[in-house]
């Protein structure tokens, strides 16, 4: 089986290694915070075809820290690679 991204003519087999870099990045930055106790969990979903999209994200917080606490601190952290409006918190 071919991956979406390598397949004929999708047009993002040249664009791949900015995408990789662009999520190790951003999981390395949730990473760190979930180690932190701020994030429980995290789920980095990236659009079908061109690799240049933002990917949207999605933030499990931990109970002890409000939503708004939480994707305040996610999305100002993300904010070079990832726009607010693709940002979700739980």
């Amino acid at each position: 089986m071919i991956p979406q991204d390598h397949q004929k003519g999708s047009g993002t087999c040249r664009n791949q290694p900015m995408r990789k870099a662009r999520h190790l990045e951003i999981s390395s930055r949730l990473e760190v915070t979930k180690q932190f106790g701020l994030v429980e969990d995290y789920r980095i979903d990236w659009p079908q075809g061109t690799s240049l999209r933002a990917p949207r994200v999605t933030v499990r917080r931990r109970e002890a820290y409000p939503v708004q606490v939480t994707r305040n601190y996610v999305t100002t952290l993300l904010e070079p690679f990832v726009p607010s409006r693709e940002i979700v918190v739980t």
